[in-house]
């Protein structure tokens, strides 16, 4: 179905949450990290549901090993928990600004083929692109990193908020450390992978975090890591950026490093009329999927009409083991039905 509205192109996107996967397909989500069949079992029930209940809008997710944003982290030496039915994280694990300095000296040694959990995930890999020949699987789907300013507030907790004030310099030298280490570990992943080291299209960045740190203090301690980060990786024009949590204010600088598409996801302080007023940037625009699950088909509708008059084209929802255990996957339906008046020929 193709959508339009005052000739541009709507984009109506539903996303799967991954822990609607193991829901689905009858499994703990602790298996569907861990256990290559299960997991693969786990995909096909869950895909076949998901294929016949959105089959006239989107298709499911391509399998994959269960997706962890962790893998940089815990290569180098962070604690993390598998817990039995909710997913993974890390915990921090340097007491001081001087020890996650030290930290990350050390992993500049690091070799990120040697990580017992990163060697699990590449054999599930292989598990699953045997077992979906039709799909092209990469061997370290699931496992990623972090953003720079992300990493640093997973390594130190809330501390690092307080090390910029305390110890700038150092904090400095933490941050350029942290993006080495994670240039070093997408190094890997390409040569893992198969892809190029420098991409001629573009690159992507997830970091949450920095939302955290005063839009004043963004030039010093976060824009010019994320340059270095998007300069190194691409060669390419297009700049994709996901930060949650952001304030109209910290849009200014997107401009400055060259973003040209912001996704805000979760950020409570952002309206459409408030991101155009501080960027021109492309952005996209988030049906809450905690919201969308008490909606009624009016609510949506109105919803899906004040985004497409901002002038908003990428427009999204997500689902997941939530809404279809309170039986409400049916407002994903509407979500998608909203769209009908701006429905044209192909």
């Amino acid at each position: 179905m193709k959508y339009m509205h005052n000739g541009l192109e709507l984009r109506p996107t539903l996303e799967f949450y991954h822990d609607l996967i193991p829901y689905l397909g009858g499994i703990k989500e602790y298996d569907f990290y861990m256990d290559a069949h299960k997991c693969a079992q786990a995909w096909k029930r869950a895909n076949d549901i998901l294929e016949k209940y959105f089959s006239a809008f989107c298709k499911p997710r391509v399998p994959g090993a269960a997706p962890i944003s962790y893998g940089h982290l815990i290569s180098i030496g962070a604690p993390f928990t598998m817990p039995e039915d909710t997913e993974p994280n890390v915990k921090p694990f340097a007491d001081s600004i001087e020890d996650a300095v030290e930290i990350m000296k050390r992993a500049a040694h690091t070799d990120f083929g040697a990580n017992e959990l990163g060697i699990h995930y590449q054999r599930v890999n292989e598990y699953l692109a045997e077992s979906f020949p039709e799909h092209s699987i990469s061997p370290l789907s699931g496992w990623a990193n972090q953003g720079v300013i992300t990493t640093a507030v997973l390594m130190r907790g809330q501390d690092f908020f307080i090390d910029i004030y305390d110890e700038p310099e150092l904090a400095k030298e933490l941050l350029d450390r942290i993006t080495d280490s994670i240039l070093e570990f997408q190094r890997w992943s390409c040569s893992v992978t198969g892809q190029p080291e420098v991409s001629g299209t573009g690159a992507y960045i997830a970091d949450d975090f920095a939302a955290l740190i005063p839009p004043a203090l963004w030039p010093e301690f976060v824009l010019p890591y994320w340059k270095r980060y998007y300069e190194t990786r691409s060669t390419g024009t297009y700049r994709f950026l996901h930060c949650e949590g952001t304030a109209p204010e910290h849009l200014r600088y997107l401009k400055d490093i060259g973003i040209t598409r912001y996704q805000p996801s979760v950020s409570d302080k952002l309206t459409i009329s408030n991101v155009k007023a501080n960027t021109d940037v492309v952005f996209d625009w988030l049906l809450y999927a905690w919201k969308v699950t008490d909606m009624s088909d009016e609510q949506i509708k109105a919803w899906v009409d004040e985004t497409v008059n901002g002038g908003v084209s990428i427009i999204r929802t997500q689902i997941g083991k939530f809404a279809w255990s309170q039986n409400k996957q049916d407002r994903l339906l509407a979500f998608f039905k909203a769209f009908d008046k701006y429905a044209v020929a192909e």
